[in-house]
């Protein structure tokens, strides 16, 4: 398997153009984590930019607020660990084979794990900052 970043997936470099960069998706929420065999399956996180900027309250100032929506095409695979209703991601890991897309994603609090599918898209919607 050959490492990638999103910007590898079909959609990704737009996203990565908005972000002016690649997301890392620490601390990223765990949305929706939806799996569906015979049609797309999707992962949705809502991710920001976090700056060298500090607030009054000694806070670093997050920037960048977006829902990112993995649309998942054919799952291959799927490890899946400690599912609950959401989830803080530590951060994503793309993997790209001749087979397909892997997306390995560690988390600081609910489910981690892998998903394998033969293809996967990227779509964002930019968020206002402190929207829930």
């Amino acid at each position: 398997m050959a490492k990638a970043t999103i910007a590898d997936l079909e959609g990704g470099a737009a996203l990565c153009a908005w972000f002016e960069g690649v997301p890392s998706f620490h601390d990223a929420t765990l949305l929706q984590l939806e799996l569906r065999q015979g049609a797309s399956s999707r992962l949705v996180a809502r991710a920001f930019q976090m700056t060298s900027e500090v607030d009054a309250r000694g806070h670093f100032v997050l920037t960048k607020h977006v829902d990112v929506t993995f649309t998942i095409f054919e799952l291959i695979d799927v490890q899946l660990s400690d599912f609950t209703e959401a989830g803080i991601m530590f951060g994503l890991d793309i993997e790209i084979d001749p087979d397909g897309m892997t997306l390995s994603f560690e988390s600081s609090y609910g489910v981690h794990g892998r998903i394998k599918a033969k293809r996967v898209v990227v779509s964002f919607e930019p968020r206002p900052a402190g929207a829930s």
